[in-house]
């Protein structure tokens, strides 16, 4: 369903003039599912405002697989779907069965399936598997060249003194797993750049974006910048937090489709927990 709205109006009221039949319990729930675009972006909030002329769509509802894992896109070359806070996003020395990797490849069984980057348990938000070996290439060549488009919202402790700024340190682990800051020339080069959303003496929402991709980057960029990420115990946080989960979610993925050439963007709407602290929403 779509409708160009004839005057400024808000995404609620857009949803009321296209299905007048749904409750606004049913137009809410089209917001947080993530099913409603504005101008091809995902609308977020029910009193954003649309200008006039501007398209509203309601997508179809999505597509989900066990576990509630959501498919955003699938053709013969790529799957793009959003993984849940507390799964794993590929097999480990420790656990096999119920990654992310595993359920795809049990639930798409005719097709090989590539893993091309991770997320960390904990965190929630968009991957990209392959299906074919042309795809895996290009997909882990634009990693490799930092082509891809990678934000991340994240909730921190603590007050961030500058509003904008860059995280940027070599990277390494040590035998326990543990990740920090190197000045050893082997520490991998990692570039986190932040913006702060919203604020309180207690904690920070950040948008993040990712010029490289390490393991734990965020985290430790965080953690090491004195304001760990909410819930994250193992590089410093004080217990749980206020969201009961990590505070890191990969709210977006943009890249060129590795063999037909397309600019693709995907969205994963922010868990609304994450705006708790902050009493925006």
């Amino acid at each position: 369903m779509k409708f160009a709205v004839p005057q400024e109006m808000t995404v609620l009221q857009a949803l009321r003039e296209l299905s007048p039949e749904s409750s606004q319990n049913t137009l809410r729930s089209w917001i947080q599912k993530g099913r409603v675009a504005i101008g091809g972006k995902i609308a977020l909030r029910a009193n954003a405002l649309i200008v006039q002329g501007q398209e509203i769509v309601v997508k179809p509802k999505s597509h989900f697989i066990e576990q509630d894992v959501k498919v955003l896109f699938k053709d013969e070359h790529l799957i793009v779907v959003e993984k849940p806070e507390g799964m794993l996003s590929v097999a480990t020395d420790f656990q096999i069965r119920g990654t992310l990797h595993d359920i795809l490849k049990r639930r798409f069984h005719a097709q090989r399936i590539f893993p091309v980057h991770r997320l960390d348990r904990e965190t929630s938000g968009v991957m990209v598997f392959a299906y074919t070996n042309a795809a895996r290439v290009g997909l882990k060549k634009q990693f490799a060249e930092h082509t891809i488009e990678r934000m991340y919202a994240a909730v921190i402790e603590g007050a961030l003194a500058e509003k904008t700024g860059i995280w940027k340190s070599r990277l390494t682990e040590d035998d326990l797993y543990f990740v920090k800051s190197t000045n050893a020339e082997s520490g991998r080069i990692a570039i986190t750049h932040y913006q702060v959303l919203h604020q309180t003496p207690k904690f920070s929402f950040l948008k993040l974006r990712l010029e490289t991709g390490r393991k734990n980057q965020i985290r430790v960029h965080c953690s090491e910048a004195g304001h760990p990420v909410a819930g994250d115990e193992k590089y410093g946080a004080q217990g749980e937090g206020p969201l009961k989960r990590l505070g890191l979610h990969a709210c977006l993925l943009a890249f060129e489709h590795p063999v037909k050439g397309k600019k693709m963007t995907f969205e994963s709407p922010i868990p609304e927990i994450f705006y708790k602290p902050f009493k925006v929403r």
